[in-house]
């Protein structure tokens, strides 16, 4: 009989795939559209309306989503926040008011760790509320967790979508998907840089930029901006060639003979 290998009954879970982001009582479509965009941009998929303005105005949250539109366009609407949220395993709802009950907040940035580790194997809700007051302690009830953004005392308050975006992004980025580009070309070698130095050593007395007493106090400064940073192999070839062309240009080279 044939034995099938491991990775053929196991599917890696995309956690993303089990957040949900939960809008409780949205007012305004140019703020829906905008969430639905940060959705996309961060990879969630699923939204959840609780009693939205009868009045929502969901052509500008067609122009606000863009390219997410089929976010808006698969939203689910229920009418309380126990029903938006009844199938999952942890609830963080977010607020920004301080008080006794709500004085056990983490950051977007703390809680992010947790919630994606509940969403290997269950669905978990991020709740916001209405952009005039947030939500209320009897919506908050069912929240497992309490989420605050920091932001400066002068205005603590924040856009909704602005809100979304900022909890979304700690989310996308602890869920560790994103993989920043790689430098293209190798490192240059300590040789190669050698070869560099002489050049320029050369090029600064051709073109009379410092006198020999100087030139090893200055190619000192040169060699500490040079070991700052990922200096590449291009790199070094790029200024290779700014030596040559500056040490021919310094010895006179292109003049016309009178």
């Amino acid at each position: 009989m044939e034995v099938l290998p491991v990775s053929w009954f196991y599917r890696p879970v995309n956690p993303m795939a089990n957040i949900r982001v939960v809008l409780v009582r949205q007012m305004y479509g140019g703020n829906l559209g905008a969430i639905c965009r940060a959705m996309k941009n961060m990879g969630l998929s699923e939204l959840v309306m609780v009693s939205p303005n009868p009045d929502l105005d969901f052509y500008e949250a067609q122009k606000y989503a863009l390219h997410a539109d089929d976010i808006l366009e698969n939203r689910r609407q229920v009418d309380s926040v126990e029903e938006a949220v009844a199938d999952c395993a942890i609830v963080a709802a977010t607020t920004g008011l301080k008080g006794l009950y709500r004085s056990h907040t983490k950051t977007p940035r703390e809680i992010a760790p947790r919630l994606l580790e509940s969403a290997q194997t269950n669905k978990v809700a991020l709740v916001f509320g209405p952009e005039n007051h947030g939500l209320s302690n009897e919506e908050m009830q069912v929240a497992t967790h309490l989420v605050t953004i920091p932001s400066t005392d002068a205005y603590s308050s924040l856009n909704l979508a602005q809100a979304v975006m900022v909890c979304c992004y700690e989310l996308y980025v602890a869920s560790q998907q994103y993989a920043p580009p790689q430098e293209f070309h190798p490192e240059a070698s300590i040789a190669m840089r050698e070869r560099l130095f002489t050049m320029w050593r050369e090029m600064l007395l051709d073109i009379k930029f410092c006198d020999e007493v100087k030139l090893d106090h200055m190619m000192m400064g040169f060699r500490r901006i040079f070991g700052r940073g990922y200096l590449s192999e291009a790199d070094v070839k790029i200024l290779m060639g700014l030596a040559r062309q500056a040490s021919w240009a310094g010895k006179g080279g292109g003049e016309k003979e009178g």
